[in-house]
């Protein structure tokens, strides 16, 4: 069935099905035809002129074959051209003469149906047409592995005639012919014709150049070849407009001091970009790649300037306390100045969120008179968010650590891997395994990103990672890190932090002056115990820069007197007291007891609450407790039934449900350390005695009765501080953990050393 068609006359030019090529439209009906195209979605026909020198297309003797297009790209051009790109779909036989239809060039058409041919002889003639183009563009340059990738094979005789048709150099009339050619088979028997041709002239010239090439020596030959290249491409960028062709491309990788591989491939990419038309989708893909890799710093490199008392004075510039983490990473700058080229261990700072373990990494940096670079790993799932995308994939880009490096600028920067135990795994890999090579310093020598390719050595990096739960760090990635870890800080800790590091930092923010605003230490002390409840000094500083907006306010409207912020002014700022002492609203009733917890936030206490009905022995557990905590409060009851003798209960005692609830049920809770305050809570609470006043306690419980020590004892320490505890009961074997506690802390606590749960109940339960 005849259809109507938008139509555009093509002069000097046949396109082929399957063939991409740019066209540039000029005469107004054609251009009508183009936006009837796009706009309406007529279907669209190009169709050869028989005379080039026609101008009017009605007038025009056309091919009695066109090919229906597909339009993959528009750009409009001065003085209302169009430059398009497109792709020939179908062979269509024209019906009708040319005409003019609103504006528009149109004719009628159906799709050409070829002649049925014999299968066998048709199949013979494709390899021979095949085998024929291999050799022809084998001579022309191209690689077997292009060829294979490109060529289209002889089970597809329709696709290879197409190609053939469109790269051969033939005649205007040998393709017009080819494309008026109905019988499949005839065509392929003319473009073995036309191959034989064509590769008798190759060899022809290869003849000739041959014989000429041996009367040049090797210079003169390099000379004049290279002469010719630039005055082709010279040629060639007058004419696409480019701003930076091949040979400039070529130019900056020379002048990279790069491994033989690395350069090779770059060079190989340069090459083939000459290659490549611009309108190819494969040109954007190669000229990004190339832009890429040559932005990366493969010669780029700080040197290492820095002595110890250097170090030692921009850490504590940058950090207040923090004294045994400093002096790890002072022996580390030690070993790298001894030997630079040493690949030592890989640092990873622990604690909880705001203690100063990222800002310990740009400290790093700026002692060595490193780059510092930081990547963010939390959340990531993604395998090629480290190693990269392969480049053929739309959107690729190199890996997360390629592209610190770029912006580093230097390929040895000091690079902190943020937030290490927040990575994730999914069904499209595992980052963290990915992460095995970039932190190994025999492997990271020779590291390959998948966008990139080729080599990168990473073994100059230095790498710092982050994290608060090394537990939720995978143990093949933490066999590869030196874990240090970084304690909550105290509250003397905090208010001098605040008056060397926070109030400055505010006051510069805020635009304020010292003058303008003054904090008295109660006041300071104050935001700490009622406003704040963390390990680090985040919170405290949200606080304090709250204040400072609100005096900024003041200063702007006019009220300039100097502020004094004392106790009582702190709750005028920041409205009611947020954190109480917990321990000050517990009464003195059987049943309850004080646990110390180790969180990623730090250290936290968590009341036992225990309480009995009538029932018939029944244990019942409640506050969101995880399965280990839940066996701590078994294991509990089970001892304190096992030796009821010890403290004069009898079976009867044990004839009534127990209810044992850890308040904060909200919060999901584990772990084997609450095992002491459980057996206290129930012993307290069956025995009708209550727990001495300001009294915390953390240790592992066994059916024996022995109490294993613990970890997080500074963490959990702190928190009791906090909170008001003045005597903390330990596991025996944690009496070396009491080293790294301070001395302030020391000095306000008493500890109080177990080895079985019966010294627990004995001091927990004595009056006093």
């Amino acid at each position: 069935m005849e259809t109507p068609l938008a139509a555009i006359p093509l002069r000097g030019m046949v396109i082929f099905s399957g063939m991409i090529h740019p066209i540039l439209v000029g005469r107004d009906t054609s251009m009508r035809a183009l936006e009837a195209h796009i706009e309406h979605n007529t279907p669209l026909v190009l169709i050869p002129q028989l005379d080039d020198a026609e101008e009017d297309p009605t007038r025009a003797r056309l091919s009695q074959v066109g090919v229906l297009a597909q339009v993959l790209r528009v750009a409009r051009l001065p003085e209302d051209h169009y430059r398009i790109l497109v792709e020939g779909m179908k062979r269509v036989r024209i019906t009708s003469p040319m005409r003019v239809v609103d504006g528009m060039n149109e004719v009628d058409g159906d799709l050409l149906i070829e002649a049925v041919d014999d299968p066998i002889e048709l199949a013979a003639v494709a390899r021979q047409a095949a085998t024929m183009f291999q050799e022809f563009l084998l001579q022309n340059g191209m690689t077997a592995e292009d060829h294979a990738a490109l060529a289209t094979p002889p089970a597809e005789p329709a696709r290879l005639a197409d190609q053939l048709s469109g790269q051969l150099e033939i005649s205007q009339d040998d393709r017009i012919a080819l494309l008026n050619e109905a019988s499949l088979l005839r065509r392929l028997e003319r473009l073995v014709e036309l191959l034989a041709v064509a590769l008798a002239g190759q060899r022809l010239t290869a003849e000739v150049f041959a014989k000429v090439q041996g009367q040049m020596d090797k210079s003169q030959k390099e000379y004049t070849l290279k002469e010719q290249i630039k005055l082709l491409r010279k040629e060639l960028k007058e004419l696409t407009g480019d701003d930076e062709d091949g040979d400039q491309f070529e130019q900056r990788v020379e002048d990279l001091n790069l491994p033989e591989k690395v350069r090779e491939e770059a060079t190989r990419e340069v090459r083939r970009l000459d290659r490549i038309h611009q309108d190819s989708a494969e040109y954007t893909i190669t000229r990004t790649w190339l832009e890429t890799f040559l932005e990366y710093p493969w010669n780029a490199v700080t040197t290492d300037h820095s002595d110890l008392p250097t170090a030692t004075a921009v850490l504590d510039e940058d950090h207040y306390g923090l004294e045994k983490v400093k002096e790890r990473v002072l022996e580390y700058l030690a070993v790298r100045q001894l030997n630079p080229g040493s690949n030592g261990p890989i640092l990873c700072f622990v604690g909880p969120p705001g203690v100063g373990k990222t800002s310990l990494g740009r400290s790093i940096a700026r002692a060595l008179g490193r780059s510092y670079v930081r990547v963010a790993l939390g959340g990531i799932k993604d395998e090629t968010e480290i190693r990269g995308h392969r480049r053929t994939y739309i959107g690729a880009l190199p890996g997360r650590i390629i592209r610190a490096l770029t912006r580093a600028g230097t390929h040895n920067p000091v690079m902190v891997l943020d937030e290490l135990d927040k990575l994730g795994n999914d069904f499209r890999g595992d980052p963290s395994s990915a992460l095995l090579e970039v932190l190994d310093p025999e492997q990271n020598s020779a590291f390959v990103d998948h966008y990139l390719d080729v080599p990168v050595d990473l073994s100059q990096v230095l790498f710092v990672a982050t994290a608060n739960v090394p537990d939720q760090i995978p143990a093949a990635l933490m066999d590869r890190l030196e874990v240090i870890e970084l304690p909550g800080y105290t509250e003397e800790d905090k208010l001098e932090i605040a008056r060397h590091f926070l109030l400055p930092r505010q006051e510069e923010r805020h635009g304020l002056k010292t003058s303008s605003l003054r904090f008295t230490t109660p006041a300071l002390q104050t935001i700490v115990r009622e406003y704040t409840m963390e390990a680090g000094v985040r919170s405290f500083e949200r606080q304090l820069a709250t204040i400072h907006r609100k005096v900024a306010r003041k200063v702007v409207e006019g009220k300039t007197s100097p502020t004094v912020i004392g106790p009582a002014q702190v709750s005028k700022f920041l409205g009611p007291q947020r954190f109480y002492q917990e321990l000050a609203e517990r009464g003195d009733l059987p049943g309850i007891a004080i646990g110390l917890a180790w969180t990623a936030a730090g250290g936290a206490i968590l009341f036992v609450e225990a309480a009995k009905m009538e029932g018939k022995g029944g244990l019942k557990l409640t506050g969101s407790l995880g399965e280990v905590m839940k066996e701590s409060a078994e294991a509990a009851l089970t001892w304190l039934k096992s030796h009821a003798s010890l403290y004069n209960l009898d079976a009867t005692a044990f004839n009534v449900d127990i209810h044992l609830h850890v308040p904060a049920g909200a919060i999901p809770k584990d772990g084997p350390s609450a095992g002491v305050s459980m057996v206290t809570a129930l012993a307290s609470l069956l025995l009708g005695k209550a727990v001495r006043q300001r009294l915390a306690m953390t240790g592992e419980i066994t059916l024996r009765g022995k109490v294993l020590p613990v970890g997080g004892v500074k963490e959990k320490v702190l928190a009791a501080r906090r909170a008001g505890v003045d005597t903390v009961i330990l596991p025996r074997h944690n009496h070396m953990d009491l080293d790294d506690i301070p001395r302030v802390l020391r000095r306000d606590l008493t500890f109080h050393l177990v080895d079985t749960v019966e010294d627990v109940l004995a001091f927990a339960l004595a009056e006093g």
